[in-house]
């Protein structure tokens, strides 16, 4: 969606979903400097246990709008804080509306799980979402009518090395171009990111996420029909600052794909 189209739109939804809306920095250009993003904050709930900051990070020039979320679990500080860093960048073009922190509360307690248990089983598609904290943060994904998705994760071990866990790899939704853009991302960082003394940590394109299970990024697909990503980097042998670099290298290889580039040297004002 274009940017300014959203923010026609959400002029009129916004206090419905978030409140406290703060405008952290505005630039204006001269003819010899480049125009940078602006980034302005809201916070989602607020007032009540689970409120957390969303972050939009609207480019000087249209284009195509992501939206970006972390801390889907508490216990995976990667995906956290790569979103974080997702919600500092200047970027080119387009927008990004990120949740850096969507499950405060478990973050907090650093567990897999809030008081309503498990937050990224309770999206079930094609109907209302299980919780106050589900139904706001699909709110918000509704609004930004987003070109593109990312749910950034974290797991204990590697995908089809370690039983039950599935780290080190993206799972990308059935939509069209989502399947191609995950193979040409991991590709791209397991060459440029992943040391080549590290085999076993190579990325992994995963199955195709087709909207049959109650997560996010299957509401995502069946419900909007839009291409997105769940990116899962690991514990193993890999510290967290380091899985977060590697997340956050994904992010930007994916949402460049889609038309929205980082542009170096700067962080969004």
């Amino acid at each position: 969606m274009r940017r300014r189209t959203f923010l026609e739109r959400a002029t009129a939804t916004l206090g419905g979903v978030a409140a406290a809306v703060g405008v952290t920095g505005t630039v204006s250009a001269t003819q010899n400097e480049p125009r940078v993003a602006e980034r302005t904050t809201s916070t989602l709930l607020a007032g009540t246990p689970y409120e957390t900051e969303t972050v939009t990070v609207d480019a000087p020039e249209d284009g195509p709008t992501a939206f970006v979320v972390g801390g889907m679990h508490g216990d995976e500080p990667s995906g956290y804080r790569a979103a974080t860093d997702v919600a500092s960048w200047d970027i080119r073009a387009g927008r990004i509306v990120a949740v850096p922190k969507a499950n405060r509360p478990a973050i907090q307690r650093n567990t897999r799980k809030n008081d309503n248990g498990d937050f990224n089983r309770q999206f079930p598609p094609g109907s209302e979402p299980n919780t106050e904290l589900a139904r706001a943060l699909w709110g918000l994904v509704a609004d930004t009518d987003p070109d593109v998705v990312l749910d950034l994760h974290s797991s204990k071990g590697i995908y089809r090395t370690h039983e039950s866990f599935v780290g080190q790899v993206v799972f990308p939704s059935s939509v069209d171009p989502a399947p191609g853009h995950a193979r040409e991302a991991v590709d791209t960082v397991n060459g440029r990111v992943v040391p080549w003394y590290m085999p076993y940590h190579r990325y992994k394109h995963g199955n195709l996420v087709d909207g049959d299970a109650p997560l996010l990024m299957h509401k995502v697909t069946a419900d909007l029909g839009k291409p997105g990503y769940l990116i899962e980097s690991t514990k193993f042998l890999l510290d967290p600052r380091t899985a977060a670099h590697w997340t956050a290298s994904l992010a930007e290889q994916l949402l460049a794909s889609h038309g929205i580039e980082r542009r170096e040297g700067g962080d969004a004002r």
